[in-house]
This record gives structure tokens, sequence and C-alpha cells, in this order.
């Protein structure tokens, strides 16, 4: 009776690590649908929100911040700044860098699932 019970669990192991790794599969798929789909913002950047006060009228603009220099700046380009500005809210710059950080957002959360799978993965032969 005990090896019944052992080939059962043992399959219901092989079963848990299989659809794990058919999920991974399946997110990494739509990590590359997402990256087909156009532009990825780089790691570690968000869109700020900033005001400028010109004669006592209050403008709004927007720009893109890295943790780090990674941007060429307007004036040398061999040089790098952590920002990238995007003008007005609506502007195709402000629209096309929210595009690029919504994808790097989705991937992100992603990759944090499949990170989270990996070790599920590793935990059932544990």
């Amino acid at each position: 009776m005990s090896s019944h019970s052992e080939l059962k669990t043992s399959q219901d192991v092989h079963l848990r690590a299989k659809q794990i790794k058919s999920l991974i599969r399946s997110l990494k798929q739509k990590i590359k649908k997402i990256e087909r789909e156009g532009e990825v913002a780089p790691a570690n950047c968000h869109i700020i929100r900033y005001q400028v006060n010109r004669k006592g009228t209050i403008y709004w603009y927007y720009k893109l911040q890295a943790a780090e220099s990674i941007f060429p700046m307007a004036t040398n380009n061999e040089k790098k700044t952590k920002y990238k500005y995007l003008g007005r809210a609506g502007s195709s710059a402000h629209i096309d860098a929210v595009e690029k950080l919504t994808r790097r957002n989705l991937i992100d959360e992603l990759e944090r699932v499949i990170q989270s799978l990996t070790e599920s993965y590793l935990d059932i032969y544990i």
C-alpha cells in the first residue's frame, strides 16, 4: 500500500512542477509580446510632474526620471543626466513615455511573478 501512496505523491509532485513550468513559459511569452508592442522604458524610471511659475502664471510640465544618469543631455550628447524632458501633459513625448513606462511596469511585475514561481518550483523538490 505504501508504494501506491508514494507513486501517487511522486506523480502529484511532477504534475505540480509541470504546471509551474508551463505557467512560467506562458508569462515569458507575455513579456515577449509586450516587448514587440513597442519600446520599453529603462528600468528604475518614473514620470514626475513639476511646476514652473512665469510672471505669476503656473505651468505644469513632465519629465522622465531615472535612478542613474542614463539620458543624453540636451546641450551635450556626450554627457548623461537623470532626466528627460517630456513637455506638457498630452504632448507626444509625454504620451510616448507613459506607454513605454506602462510596458516596463507590466514586464517588471511579470518578472516578479516568474521569480516567485521559480522559487515555488524549487520548493517542490526540497
